[in-house]
């Protein structure tokens, strides 16, 4: 992975020049949760200017499975300005989204508008690695509490349109898990990875089937009734329960 996140780097500076400020990986790979073969990598890029039609192309070309495979499974990567870093909006502008993977079925979003970009820099101010550029806390402004709290209830809403859905979440442990993340930001304003907001929610309930399920599925462990499995209706309550509680 250590050498794929190198080419990566390369890979910008080479495309994107002086117009580069910072490349960052978060998402697992920055909680040390990455899980491999299960994990995707995640990227964050800043850029000065906004950019061109080519700088695009050329990058979605560059980055394709096909033509740079990636190790994990699959890559997830945003790019923002710096003005959008350092200035938060309630739905933070994105210059280019992009996924690619060996299962994955590549996508690019044109320029938007989305609130789980608040998500994005305040992970990646609090946690992320440095691929190339200064270190995100240098410029990356704080994002404020509540408008964190709606772009994580907006994720759960989401989540409640994908359960057990078989690409995003088959047998729904991250359905379960996010919202268990949600919960310890909540509650303590921490931003956790999946397996560690579920062991934070044990902490506080220790008789939680459903979260324990959910551990169990993601770590591979066996629950104690190897038949346990974790229903659409069990999802869908506990998803419910957490909005309700936050919303």
């Amino acid at each position: 992975m250590d050498e794929y996140l190198h080419q990566l780097s390369l890979k910008f500076q080479e495309t994107l020049g002086n117009n580069l400020t910072g490349l960052y990986l978060i998402g697992s790979a920055c909680l040390g949760a990455y899980q491999e073969g299960k994990s995707d990598l995640d990227v964050v890029g800043v850029l000065f200017n906004p950019l061109t039609d080519t700088q695009k192309n050329d990058l979605a070309e560059k980055l394709d499975h096909q033509h740079f495979p990636c190790p994990a499974k699959g890559l997830d990567l945003v790019l923002l300005t710096k003005d959008a870093v350092a200035n938060i909006a309630n739905e933070p502008p994105y210059e280019f989204w992009f996924a690619t993977g060996a299962s994955w079925k590549q996508e690019g979003w044109e320029a938007g508008h989305a609130k789980e970009m608040l998500i994005f820099i305040e992970l990646c101010r609090r946690h992320g690695v440095t691929l190339f550029g200064k270190t995100p806390n240098r410029f990356f402004a704080p994002v404020e509490k509540h408008l964190l709290a709606g772009a994580f209830l907006e994720m759960l809403r989401w989540h409640q349109t994908k359960i057990l859905d078989a690409f995003h979440d088959p047998k729904g442990q991250n359905s379960v898990l996010n919202a268990c993340r949600v919960l310890a930001f909540v509650h303590e304003g921490r931003l956790l990875s999946k397996s560690a907001g579920g062991e934070w929610l044990l902490s506080q309930e220790p008789d939680n089937e459903t979260v324990k399920k959910a551990l169990s599925i993601r770590s591979c462990r066996d629950h104690p009734d190897r038949r346990a499995l974790l229903s659409e209706e069990e999802v869908a309550l506990f998803l419910l329960k957490v909005i309700t509680a936050i919303g």
